[in-house]
């Protein structure tokens, strides 16, 4: 069988084949999978440190956390001085999963309370940049267009690499005291999880170490680094503490390697799961989704078994109608519309929502039901141009005559950023 014929088999079993001006309503079968999984391993995460140490599982997972503090100097033991204030400590738990469902690690974190900062006293500047989704989304098509491979790596206890400038003490962990906490607390050296600074710290950090390295940034996006070797290009993408590589492989394994030295790194080979994107790359392009997360929401909101639709909203509703009505429960919807912003979908009435918001808001769920399968496929080819269009209503608002504009820009055959704003 030729590449082009299974990659054809692919698509139509993930976004399954045309059916007569209706969509599929059967569930893509990874999916299913991953419900069926979830349904019979609930995995719970302790809410104390004394339910922590209940599980070996967690213990285990409270020492390796432990050891990078360590290794990395994170802190000195120096005697609690009088009149300097100590930063609260405590123990997080959480089980990362991978995008079928299963069980990727347990991971328990140690952070700083820092709420109790106060700003110009305790920390100085906190900004740290992080990548566009369209950056995420053109690197994407890039690829695909240039078929190239597209790597991951994950940077281990990411913010103990970034340098503490402040003097910032803090209490120390509990399970592995070596002195009295109260006559000893931790000076801190490194950045911490859960200092104000602490993002800015570890930014600094990695700019340096890539311009160091030769890399240039992008003017629009300060996130998005690349260098050319001997007519080769390499680009990275950083997000927190996940990189994405793409470019040319030979310049790949080098920055691995470079990376791997400098820093704790766990290389997880090609990019398959990332910001809630699902990748799958194949000869003549990658297939994209939102399948896991669709279907998240779905759970959450108790609508997995709904009945889907074929419209993102109800035929001929207008957003005037819900302004006046039933009050709904407020933190509901906005929990709603706050996974559903994720998806580029939904952002209304905030503030005091009604029940046809609610409604309208239900439908969009059961768009999700129809459709969770489907994504962007970035297909290789033959020429490649950046096309932009926009549009406007002209004062298309009843209430207030204000025009609400739209744009839609792709780079050869797929869409990398959109938006509608009023």
């Amino acid at each position: 069988m030729t590449e082009s014929k299974r990659l054809a088999q692919d698509v139509e079993k993930v976004v399954g084949p045309p059916t007569a001006q209706r969509r599929q309503r059967q569930s893509p079968d990874q999916y299913t999978r991953y419900m069926a999984l979830m349904s019979k391993c609930v995995v719970t995460e302790p809410s104390s440190f004394e339910e922590a140490v209940e599980d070996p599982v967690w213990v285990d997972a409270m020492v390796e956390d432990y050891d990078s503090i360590v290794r990395n100097s994170a802190w000195e033991i120096v005697p609690r001085l009088e009149g300097k204030s100590v930063v609260g400590s405590r123990w997080i738990y959480k089980v990362k999963q991978v995008a079928d469902g299963s069980v990727e690690k347990y991971k328990a974190r140690f952070i700083a309370r820092g709420f109790s900062h106060i700003e110009r006293i305790d920390y100085e500047e906190t900004f740290a940049p992080v990548a566009r989704y369209s950056s995420i989304q053109m690197i994407l098509a890039l690829s695909a267009q240039m078929g190239w491979h597209i790597h991951q790596m994950d940077v281990k206890t990411t913010f103990l690499n970034g340098v503490i400038e402040e003097e910032v003490y803090i209490e120390k962990l509990e399970g592995f005291e070596v002195f009295s906490s109260e006559s000893h607390v931790c000076r801190l050296k490194r950045a911490l999880y859960g200092l104000k600074q602490a993002p800015r710290a570890w930014y600094t950090r990695i700019d340096n170490y890539f311009i160091g390295l030769g890399f240039s940034k992008s003017e629009v996006d300060p996130n998005l680094y690349q260098i050319v070797v001997e007519g080769k290009l390499l680009i990275i993408v950083l997000y927190v503490d996940d990189l994405i590589l793409t470019g040319d492989e030979l310049l790949i394994l080098s920055c691995k390697k470079d990376l791997a030295i400098e820093f704790e790194m766990k290389d997880l080979g090609l990019l398959h799961y990332f910001l809630g994107l699902e990748i799958w790359q194949r000869s003549g392009g990658l297939f994209v989704s939102q399948g896991k997360y669709a279907w998240e929401i779905l759970e959450k909101f108790n609508m997995h078994g709904c009945k889907p639709v074929d419209t993102p909203l109800p035929g001929g509703w207008r957003k005037e109608d819900g302004t006046s009505g039933e009050e709904v429960d407020a933190t509901v919807y906005r929990q709603l519309v706050g996974s559903l912003m994720y998806c580029s979908i939904w952002s209304q009435a905030m503030v005091k929502p009604t029940k046809l918001f609610w409604k309208v808001g239900k439908h969009v769920l059961r768009y999700l039901r129809g459709t969770s399968g489907y994504g962007l496929w970035y297909k290789q080819e033959d020429e490649v141009k950046l096309c932009g269009f926009t549009d406007a209503d002209w004062a298309g608002s009843p209430t207030d005559r204000k025009s609400t504009s739209g744009g839609v820009f792709s780079i050869g055959s797929t869409t990398v950023s959109w938006y509608s704003r009023k």
